[in-house]
């Protein structure tokens, strides 16, 4: 009896060990038949086509899945021209000769010369592929999108994936764009109280340079005067009315749009001195509570207004002033306030006006004004929004600058 046991369990063993060896070697036979997609480039085709781009993992020092180490992988970018995202993925499989898998994919890129005729189209048919994360980055590109994948370029890491999935969160430590997934831009087209927008990027050469700008935040994407190995650039947003680019906004206009929307994390500005003529101060900021927007129907006409609150530190000035002068200190608060106020207003009135696009979701604040769902649609939120007026207050408190005070201090010794 004992012996029949052991011979029942030495083939059940057996059997275990061959079906893992066997479900192991097809699983490594998946990964060399996959060509895994970090990044997908659309733009504007011939006849109403498309030029499909994708971005492909090429892992170095082995063949399909064998690489020693994920940190040696580099991509390749292939280009096609197609009808759709679907067949083109599909001409994509035959010509690699793998097929293409996008579970790995980390951006979504396309030109504005393709958004401009609107992508609601392509972004429904990647929402639907089950392989596609929602979760990915979309930028909108100044230029080809397929030359913004050739440039992308990690010059602080080898690992495209990587690199794609790190890059966007500059927004947290600068202000000038946001970090926006492909799922929440989906969400605020189909909205009836909002507009999406995108990341704004480009390749930053000599001849994209600008020049003549009043402050290091006034720039777009391509446009700061940086030269290095890493040839793309985000900085700004791209604005949309509905599912097509209507326009960009700068650093500065970036800035102003995280905190009416309560999302700025921390940034930094530059303000006229008040103590010496064409002189500036570098301000650090963060929101020191949430900014608090209200809106009232005036006529049917949106009157809304933002009351900010922030606070600041300095961060560099060409003087060394006695920073525990209070009325010094307030005269500065004053100029940090008209600054922000005056920049906060003109870009409220730049999405009204110019661009009629409410990308900071005021319409949440107008439905409190409709009893039925019927009479929102009829009253039409996004066309009102152009006839919308601001009132912008702006409070700054700034925070003791104690290194200063005491490297004053130290010298005054």
């Amino acid at each position: 009896m004992n012996y029949k046991v052991q011979k029942f369990f030495a083939i059940f063993i057996l059997a275990v060990l061959l079906v893992v060896a066997s479900s192991s070697y097809y699983g490594i036979q998946g990964i060399d038949n996959l060509a895994y997609v970090v990044a997908i480039g659309l733009d504007a085709g011939k006849d109403n086509n498309i030029k499909l781009s994708l971005q492909i993992s090429v892992p170095n020092g082995g063949e399909g899945g064998s690489s020693s180490s994920s940190q040696s992988s580099s991509s390749l970018v292939n280009t096609i021209e197609c009808s759709s995202i679907s067949t083109g993925i599909a001409l994509f499989n035959s010509y690699l000769g793998k097929e293409v898998n996008l579970s790995h994919c980390k951006v979504l890129v396309i030109s504005e010369e393709l958004a401009t005729k609107g992508i609601s189209e392509y972004l429904y048919t990647l929402t639907n592929d089950i392989q596609f994360r929602t979760d990915s980055n979309i930028i909108i590109s100044k230029c080809d999108a397929s030359a913004f994948l050739e440039y992308s370029t990690p010059e602080l890491d080898k690992v495209a994936a990587r690199y794609y999935e790190i890059a966007p969160t500059s927004s947290e430590y600068t202000g000038y764009t946001e970090s926006i997934t492909c799922n929440e831009f989906f969400t605020a087209i189909n909205a009836t109280t909002s507009e999406p927008v995108a990341i704004l990027g480009s390749i930053n050469t000599d001849d994209t340079h600008s020049t003549g700008q009043d402050t290091d935040s006034s720039y777009t994407a391509g446009e700061t005067p940086i030269t290095g190995n890493t040839s793309i650039e985000t900085m700004g947003l791209a604005v949309f009315n509905g599912d097509k680019f209507v326009g960009e906004l700068n650093g500065i206009e970036s800035i102003c749009h995280l905190i009416i929307s309560n999302k700025l994390k921390n940034a930094q500005i530059r303000i006229p001195s008040p103590i010496e003529e064409l002189d500036y101060i570098d301000l650090y900021i963060e929101l020191k509570k949430n900014t608090k927007n209200s809106l009232y129907l005036v006529n049917s006409s949106p009157y809304i207004t933002s009351n900010v609150k922030i606070t600041a530190r300095i961060h560099s000035m060409n003087q060394n002033i006695d920073l525990d002068d209070d009325s010094l200190v307030a005269n500065i608060e004053k100029y940090a306030e008209n600054y922000l106020k005056e920049n906060i207003s003109s870009y409220l009135y730049k999405t009204s006006k110019e661009l009629h696009a409410d990308i900071d979701s005021f319409g949440l604040y107008a439905l409190k004004y409709f009893n039925y769902l019927s009479d929102w649609e009829d009253y039409n939120w996004l066309h009102h929004y152009q006839d919308a007026f601001f009132d912008v207050n702006v409070d700054v408190d700034l925070n003791s600058s104690y290194l200063l005070v005491n490297t004053s201090k130290e010298k005054d010794a």
